[in-house]
């Protein structure tokens, strides 16, 4: 075996990853929807545009995963003007996605334009704090709901609003009701969805994310500046990023419109799903979001060398797709990466059940596959030697020793050169 083939497996954490989620009732007291807001994970965090914590928020709800955030629950997220314009992808299931636009976005055709769009790939659009202004009637005909903050205004105020709203279908959610008598009064007057501290102050929901390099931050942007993306290179950055692997898996996988899921295996066929104008803004978005995150090198190391180790030996003995050996023995190593067990990781990630099978569960050729490259790590780590079947094998002990050297000197590189 080659005593210098693989990683120490040691590795902290992943980055700490907060998001906020406050309750929207019904009439009968039903939590029917959360709004996601922005929490720094340090108090010392620096001021951040309103852009970046929308992406911080997105980002945040893909790391935590849907499911364990809201479950099948509506999601209200806030988008400034400058997010609108960004072209950056919502990348949350449109049908269970409601697009705040907060009071402070001035209504023009650029933000009427983006805001269409957004209706139009199946995602519904909210008003928040709303208040009259010039041309507000052009969003209420393509807006579904409208948020009116209780405390800013008189109740008189507030009756003239929603009198003024109501011809256009919307539907009305008092914000900020802070008593029992604010929700009461509000329900009295036709009010339908309820927000505030009489409900309940918003959580924070934990998860954890793995960070990205600036070295692969910098390669990313370059890619923004070429007319033509170049699958294939981007390929190559990303395959030495476990973290933004899952985050194309997952985006790929929820669907470009309507909530339609998919089953993505590599990432490759992630990519063609995409296209390349999802690809720019997805890599915009993680750009957006990159923060100061930390990645363990040998963490990395252990990652890296495992995917590529079980990429190198379905290609060798013909198995399934190499692509696809690669993306399962990568999402197998997250546990290791992210402090978090393997099957939580598998409820909580968006996608395919194959690959979940394959990189979890260990079933399947590709499964296999992965639990005996996990193997080979083990006894090298050990030392207890190898199972005794592969070790009567001299021909077998040498597969697995030439794909481990090739693997690691593959991984190395870059490794080397995020610690550096």
């Amino acid at each position: 075996m080659s005593s210098g083939a693989m990683a120490t497996r040691e590795v902290p954490a992943g980055t700490a990853v907060i998001v906020g989620r406050q309750p929207i009732v019904d009439r009968d007291g039903s939590v029917v929807a959360f709004e996601l807001l922005y929490r720094s994970p340090r108090p010392d965090h620096d001021a951040v545009t309103g852009q970046q914590m929308t992406a911080n928020v997105l980002l945040g709800a893909m790391s935590i995963g849907v499911d364990q955030l809201v479950g099948r629950r509506t999601m209200f997220c806030n988008a400034d003007r400058s997010f609108l314009l960004s072209e950056t992808p919502v990348t949350l299931p449109p049908d269970q996605t409601v697009i705040e636009v907060l009071e402070t976005v001035v209504i023009d055709d650029d933000v009427v334009a983006a805001c269409t769009e957004l209706v139009g790939a199946g995602f519904r659009l909210a008003l928040d704090d709303f208040v009259w202004v010039d041309g507000a009637e052009r969003l209420l005909e393509i807006a579904a709901f409208v948020k009116i903050d209780m405390q800013a205004l008189t109740r008189d105020e507030v009756l003239e609003l929603a009198a003024r709203c109501r011809p256009y279908g919307v539907q009305m959610l008092a914000e900020k009701v802070e008593t029992e008598d604010d929700v009461s009064w509000a329900r009295a007057h036709g009010f339908e969805l309820f927000q505030g501290y009489a409900i309940a102050r918003p959580a924070l929901v934990q998860g954890r994310s793995i960070g990205t390099s600036v070295l692969t931050q910098a390669k990313l942007a370059a890619t923004l500046l070429t007319e033509d993306l170049d699958f294939e290179e981007i390929e190559d950055v990303l395959r030495h990023e476990p973290g933004l692997v899952v985050q194309l898996l997952q985006l790929a996988s929820i669907g470009a419109s309507r909530g339609i899921r998919r089953p993505v295996r590599t990432v490759r066929e992630a990519m063609v799903l995409l296209g390349t104008a999802r690809i720019r803004q997805w890599v915009a978005l993680t750009i957006l979001n990159s923060g100061s995150h930390d990645t363990s090198p040998d963490g990395l190391a252990t990652a890296l060398t495992r995917a590529r180790m079980c990429e190198l030996l379905a290609r060798g003995r013909g198995l399934a797709e190499p692509e696809y050996a690669f993306t399962a023995g990568l999402l197998s190593s997250l546990d290791l990466l992210l402090g978090v067990p393997a099957g939580e990781l598998a409820e909580t990630l968006e996608i395919s059940a194959e690959l979940k099978r394959a990189a979890f569960d260990r079933e399947g050729e590709v499964g296999a596959l992965v639990s005996e490259v996990m193997g080979y790590e083990e006894a090298v780590h050990s030392a207890t030697g190898l199972p005794a079947d592969v070790e009567a094998d001299p021909d077998a002990t040498a597969e697995l020793d030439a794909a481990a050297g090739d693997a690691f000197a593959w991984a190395m590189p870059y490794v080397s050169g995020l610690a550096a």
